[in-house]
């Protein structure tokens, strides 16, 4: 096992898929720190009295939705660009058990995205609270230990968006449909399950991932905290945890099914 761990991080590292998308990430990053410096000129440029108004997203959430996309697509391509290029027939008769391969491209997968999203999103915070200075700007104010559970929740979510792209990506072996799949997810299915009637929004909502994330921080369902909801659902931060940790099983469960039963071409 230590060496099909060793050839899936060879893999992993030397396609240039991946160089992009970590040239993405730390753009992103960046743009944040623009993002800060943007909203500390508008904070200077206000009257006193108006600078208690000035209300901005935190940067640390803000590179959520990138980072997620980003982990769900390198988890992705894993797999599905081995069916392209036709490489997963080498990994294959190199290593018979189909479920050694997987689970090490999981192992692999799963530590670098959950380093990727911890060091981007702390980065992040840093970053923007150091151009912030000793300004009391609202949502920039709170320290490191409020916001702890939450910039750790946000940082282990694009390990698991990582795990259900690799699993899908096993079971559908197309790149587009994959993404698109993970994609849908993530962000189609919440909008719908938002406009559903009370308390039926908030319940459907409280499973689906984008929530999961929130509830780990020990937040609210979206639609109670948009207000479209009346009922306090929600599940605790540990079975948030487990509820994210169940979608990357069944995704990779779906995997090792298919991979036992079906040709690789």
């Amino acid at each position: 096992m230590t060496d099909v761990l060793a050839s899936e991080w060879l893999k992993l590292r030397s396609a240039r898929s991946t160089w992009y998308i970590l040239g993405v990430v730390v753009a992103f990053v960046l743009l944040m720190a623009g993002f800060a410096f943007y909203v500390v000129s508008l904070w200077e440029g206000m009257p006193p009295e108006r600078r208690a108004g000035l209300r901005a997203a935190q940067p640390e959430q803000v590179v959520l939705l990138p980072l997620q996309i980003c982990a769900a697509v390198l988890g992705v391509l894993t797999i599905t660009s081995e069916y392209a290029t036709g490489m997963i027939r080498s990994s294959f008769v190199a290593v018979p058990r189909r479920g050694a391969v997987l689970a090490a491209k999981a192992a692999v997968v799963a530590a670098a995205t959950l380093v990727i999203g911890q060091a981007s999103v702390f980065v992040t915070f840093f970053a923007s609270r150091a151009i912030a200075g000793d300004r009391p700007i609202r949502d920039f104010a709170p320290t490191l230990t409020g916001e702890l559970p939450k910039m750790l929740a946000t940082g282990l979510s694009p390990m698991v968006l990582a795990l259900v792209g690799l699993g899908l990506g096993a079971v559908l072996r197309s790149t587009a449909g994959t993404v698109a799949s993970v994609v849908a997810l993530l962000y189609v299915v919440p909008r719908f399950a938002v406009a559903l009637p009370d308390p039926w929004n908030a319940r459907v909502g409280s499973v689906l991932l984008e929530d999961l994330t929130r509830q780990l921080a020990g937040e609210a369902p979206m639609a109670v905290d948009l207000g479209n909801s009346g009922s306090a659902i929600g599940l605790s931060p540990p079975t948030a945890l487990a509820v994210m940790a169940l979608y990357a099983v069944v995704a990779l469960g779906a995997a090792v099914a298919v991979l036992g039963r079906r040709d690789v071409r």
